[in-house]
């Protein structure tokens, strides 16, 4: 049953089934570490935005000419970083700093001219570039716990590897920490979800970034995608649940197969073929074996590799799973 809000009032529908790919675009993980919010985060809810803004387009005014913190190591804080280094080049007084939780950026910085997509590959170039040059201040293992007025501006208090420290004072803060699942719209539906990861519990134990980073999911269709609940399927970017590491070509072949199977073709929904382009970097935690996915054995055991990144998905933004414009996942 479905509660569906017009115009002209509340009607419910009944369907025969229900495909859900609303995304995690709209529930974005806080700032803070450790997925709490950080002191004094909803209150400069104003001077934060989450995800990639559109720094060379509508909010230039709100850039330009200021300090700006980025917070994250994914494609997002990539792309940010990227775009307020062009806004710098004609904008005087326009700084930025970078922060990253972890203390390894081969994940964000990828296989450069061996990764299979070209623009996830020049994505990570580019960012390594700016990150050596120094046109940008870097600081690895910071974990935000508060945000302080100080003048006007912004101060932000985290915990480094040296202890407590403070960076700032910034104006503006970009907080491109990923984004998580809304339940709320399924709370009364039978769903079997991964209880670490909140995806689809077939694929949790094929995409936890802190057990299997290489990227070589298997391919996956209708019958993984199903719950319990008669006629529901997750498809796009919320299948991943938390993970980062969806490629819009697993959402087009999830769909493809859900699909098929809704239109009673079994056996077109059956026959899923996905192949992803690897990275040209492939790392797994300490102590674990490669599975070979990136064609042979692991360098030096570091951080997660990057797949793709599934905050990604502001207009015209370059992310892993695209060759042109982003699209949106879901």
């Amino acid at each position: 049953m479905l509660v569906v809000e017009t115009a002209d009032g509340t009607r419910r529908d009944s369907a025969r089934a229900v495909i859900d790919a609303s995304g995690t675009w709209r529930t974005p993980n806080p700032l803070g570490a450790g997925g709490i919010a950080a002191e004094g985060e909803a209150d400069f809810a104003d001077r934060i935005a989450y995800g990639i803004p559109d720094i060379l387009g509508r909010d230039r005014a709100l850039y330009a000419g200021r300090t700006t913190l980025v917070a994250g190591s994914g494609h997002s804080a990539a792309n940010a970083l990227l775009d307020l280094a062009r806004l710098a080049e004609g904008a005087p007084g326009t700084a930025f700093i970078w922060a990253v939780r972890g203390t390894d950026l081969v994940r964000i910085y990828g296989g450069g001219d061996a990764d299979q997509l070209p623009a996830r590959g020049e994505l990570g170039a580019d960012v390594r570039d700016l990150a050596e040059s120094g046109r940008v201040q870097l600081v690895t293992g910071f974990a935000t716990l508060a945000i302080r007025a100080h003048d006007g501006r912004l101060i932000v208090e985290g915990q480094s590897e040296e202890g407590l420290l403070q960076l700032g004072p910034v104006d503006r803060i970009i907080a491109a920490t990923g984004q998580r699942p809304d339940l709320s719209l399924t709370r009364e539906l039978r769903l079997d979800l991964d209880p670490w990861l909140e995806s689809v519990k077939a694929l949790g134990p094929l995409i936890d970034p802190n057990e299997h980073s290489c990227g070589d999911v298997p391919p996956h269709g209708h019958r993984e995608l199903s719950h319990p609940e008669p006629g529901f399927y997750t498809v796009g970017i919320k299948s991943y649940g938390r993970a980062p590491t969806f490629l819009l070509l697993t959402g087009y072949e999830q769909v493809r197969s859900v699909a098929a199977a809704l239109a009673g073709d079994v056996a077109a929904a059956d026959a899923v073929q996905l192949v992803l382009p690897e990275t040209g970097v492939c790392t797994v935690p300490a102590g674990r074996a490669s599975q070979g996915c990136c064609g042979g054995p692991a360098p030096a055991a570091t951080d997660a590799c990057c797949v793709a990144d599934a905050d990604a998905k502001a207009a015209g933004k370059m992310g892993c799973g695209c060759v042109g414009k982003m699209e949106a996942a879901e």
